[in-house]
């Protein structure tokens, strides 16, 4: 797969003599450094700690005409967790991507979010902490999601979107049509990535593929806009995930809620009931057979923006299950400095009930866009 990518790299971003174009470099991103107190149930470690953490999109394009760019592109996450035992000296992500951008479609081969990830309309959030796949793990500890080095634990889903394969190598292919709708296709090759849910030390029957499929539609009422979307995925040939989104916008005012049922079809791959070993231990695919929703609404004034979002997972299984609550404010200081200040309450409950947990805290930070 790697040297697939590499080879269309190598070939696509060839100019050619007949298209006259030029090339164009942008890099953006968030920048910001955050604190966070919190208070839980169980005795919480880490009940103060800084996160230090800056987001980038790169991309280098050929522009062959107004409707038409060839590029490789990249997402790039820095980051620092005091008190973190798994990255004691920070983390560094980076996924690069071809991009093929045309009256055609979205064409995408390397370390992307799948198509039902990308078109899904779900609940907002206004700050890097997100309530779909949520950061505010780094601050309140969910006993169902945990995936460090030493161990690595998905009890529960952590999002109403499909991301099973995460940003695993794969190649996408969005394409616009009339009437204001997107489809979407995907297809990775290997989907146990460590940044999905799958975890990197399963070993079901060596390597496992999938498939994503996605339809978005952008409704113009008379004085607002909705969303809304629908995606469907099938991993390992055996779990399926299908995925319901809507976002309504009025003025400066938006609610949005998404929903994903997972189901096992077939007697491949059973959930593992008992512990595998120390990086598996049981239960930890039991999102594999679950349900997740969620809410949120938000508004806008020229320089200051709240909205509060709610995620609810739960696992067919057993008793896992999951609330949590993100109340998140940016006040707009100038065009690049941003202040950031949310409420998060967390509520989780594991197979027994010695293993519930619940939490409260709150974070603020400032933020540097660029």
């Amino acid at each position: 797969m790697k040297k697939y990518i590499l080879t269309t790299f190598a070939l696509l971003l060839l100019p050619t003599t007949t298209n006259a174009g030029y090339w164009d470099f942008n890099v953006n991103g968030l920048a910001g450094g955050y604190y966070g107190i919190s208070h839980t149930k169980q005795k919480n470690p880490n009940p103060n700690r800084v996160v230090i953490r800056a987001d980038a999109s790169l991309k280098l394009d050929y522009i062959h005409n107004p409707n038409h760019k060839t590029g490789i592109h990249a997402s790039t996450t820095l980051m620092y967790r005091q008190h973190d035992k798994n990255y004691q000296d920070g983390e560094y992500r980076f996924y690069p991507y071809f991009a093929d951008i045309s009256e055609y479609g979205e064409f995408y081969i390397g370390y992307t979010n799948n198509a039902a990830y990308t078109l899904h309309k779900g609940a907002k959030d206004i700050t890097f902490l997100n309530i779909d796949d949520s950061n505010a793990t780094y601050f309140l500890n969910n006993l169902n999601w945990n995936n460090g080095f030493k161990s690595t634990l998905f009890a529960t889903p952590k999002s109403t979107a499909i991301m099973n394969d995460g940003k695993a190598p794969k190649i996408t292919y969005i394409k616009p049509l009339p009437e204001d709708i997107k489809i979407g296709l995907s297809y990775t090759p290997d989907n146990a990535h460590r940044r999905g849910m799958v975890s990197r030390y399963v070993d079901y029957e060596g390597q496992e593929d999938g498939y994503t499929f996605a339809l978005q539609k952008k409704w113009q009422l008379e004085n607002s806009t909705l969303y809304t979307s629908i995606g469907h995925g099938i991993f390992n040939g055996t779990d399926n995930e299908t995925s319901l989104g809507i976002t309504w916008k009025y003025k400066n005012f938006n609610i949005a809620s998404g929903y994903k049922k997972a189901y096992i079809d077939g007697h491949k791959n059973p959930i593992s009931t008992q512990r595998i070993n120390s990086h598996l231990p049981a239960y930890f695919d039991n999102y594999r057979e679950s349900t997740a929703w969620n809410i949120s609404m938000g508004y806008k004034w020229d320089t200051f923006e709240t909205n509060i979002a709610y995620l609810n997972t739960k696992a067919e299984n057993t008793r896992h299950q999951d609330n949590l609550v993100l109340w998140s404010n940016i006040y707009h200081l100038d065009n690049n400095i941003d202040l950031f200040l949310t409420g998060a309450y967390l509520n989780t409950h594991g197979i027994e009930n010695k293993d519930d947990n619940r939490g409260y805290g709150a974070i603020m930070g400032i933020g540097y866009k660029f």
